[in-house]
């Protein structure tokens, strides 16, 4: 049945996201190898008889990566008749997955699935609507409002593949099903794009972790830096979205799981908390079960002002907090778009940085629209400070909006003048 030559990948018995009642993340992701270049991949799925749609759709992904890793792919179904197929194997055919090479060669094409289980690459707008315009007819005989606010975490979720997940060479995806016994609703939104982690380190380079990337894109006015034509722009994108839709998950005394990197948060009707797994994903994946059989009052617009006036307050105290602990310089306000003067660099130092750090504040430095900031200006304004905190610059100083080619500069003047002694 096998060539010798090719990496085989047996799908377990079991393949789903739960494990003995408990969220288990780690055993789905382990399966996948990310490093496989340019060789023959056999996926077999005889042997898996239980699995999760959500779980096992990722192997879309998984199989377009190694795609575009000069990889050739094939699978291994249980030996029978396409009709009298079970587990992993029939559940991929009604998902329509084993069109998934058409559909990755045809942007204008989707998957052909089941009505109850669908499967959408998520590529453009067109996309976007294909997808809401199917979940819509899952809750159709719903109330009204908690049809609306089903649409608006959706429409958020999917928003935020499309716009922040982008990966230039491989779409993103939702799969999403009904368990009519159970009485719920669970859909995965995935892609491989570069991650929450990385996204957010290019505005906040203090974030060090995966975990505490995601908790710091579910606040209010953070998730809009993930703009995939500028990320060093934090204002692109109000960044609302995640933080209500996160909240309005709570409400409906649902679970929604964000998996980025080596990272999970789990948002409960209760509480929100993050832990390490030893496997990881590249990009980003939301997992979202809810319980229909709940009664709720539900009303959108409330809610919707209900969080906002949160966020409003959150965000009010968050700069009343930063204000007594972070000293702001937009250097525009000094230097103009070509930030080119040492001697006023110098200046700017001493009067405005130098004091600040005395107090025992942390620098942020915005160089929102500078055109340009050479060598000699950067190392005149931001040697000293870095020198002044020692390793712990890499914390306490933040650069925000700034053009690549400065942050290269000013990452080098970093590691150049905290390796003194070395």
């Amino acid at each position: 049945m096998y060539k010798s030559e090719e990496f085989i990948i047996n799908l377990p018995y079991s393949l789903a996201f739960t494990y003995h009642g408990t969220y288990d993340f780690n055993r789905v992701l382990s399966i996948f190898d990310w490093k496989l270049k340019n060789q023959d991949v056999l996926i077999d799925f005889s042997q898996c008889l239980r699995a999760n749609y959500q779980a096992l759709s990722l192997f879309v992904l998984y199989v377009w990566h190694l795609r575009t890793n000069g990889c050739k792919v094939k699978f291994y179904y249980d030996n029978v008749d396409k009709w009298q197929s079970k587990g992993a194997s029939k559940m991929w055919r009604m998902m329509g997955a084993n069109g998934l090479f058409y559909v990755f060669e045809s942007p204008e094409d989707n998957f052909i699935s089941h009505n109850s289980k669908p499967l959408f690459a998520i590529r453009n707008s067109l996309d976007f609507r294909t997808a809401l315009e199917k979940a819509e007819s899952y809750t159709h005989g719903f109330d009204v409002e908690y049809e609306k606010t089903l649409r608006y975490v959706l429409s958020e979720l999917l928003y935020n593949t499309l716009e922040h997940g982008h990966n230039p060479d491989i779409p993103s995806i939702i799969q999403f099903s009904w368990y009519r016994e159970k009485d719920e609703i669970s859909f995965i939104i995935a892609d491989l794009g570069i991650g929450i982690k990385k996204h957010l380190r290019q505005v906040y380079p203090e974030i060090d972790d995966n975990v505490s990337a995601i908790k710091k894109a579910l606040k209010p006015q953070v998730s809009g830096t993930f703009f995939k034509n500028n990320p060093y722009q934090a204002k692109n994108n109000a960044g609302i979205g995640l933080y209500i839709s996160s909240n309005i998950i709570r409400k409906l005394h649902a679970d929604m799981h964000i998996v980025s990197g080596d990272g999970v948060v789990h948002i409960s009707p209760t509480d929100v908390t993050g832990r390490k797994i030893e496997s990881y994903w590249p990009g980003t994946l939301v997992y979202v079960t809810i319980k229909l059989g709940i009664s709720q009052d539900i009303n959108l617009q409330r809610m919707m002002s209900e969080f906002r006036s949160a966020a409003t307050q959150e965000l009010s105290e968050a700069s009343n907090i930063e204000a007594k602990t972070n000293f702001y310089i937009n250097v525009r306000n000094y230097f103009g778009k070509y930030a080119e003067d040492k001697m006023t660099a110098i200046r700017i130092r001493d009067e405005k940085l130098m004091p600040a750090i005395a107090e025992g504040k942390s620098l942020t430095i915005d160089f929102d629209d500078i055109i340009s900031a050479p060598h000699s200006f950067l190392n005149a304004l931001l040697a000293t400070p870095i020198r002044q905190y020692g390793m712990a610059a890499y914390k306490k100083i933040k650069i925000i909006n700034a053009a690549p080619e400065i942050r290269e500069t000013i990452d080098f003047i970093m590691d150049e003048n905290t390796n003194i002694g070395e």
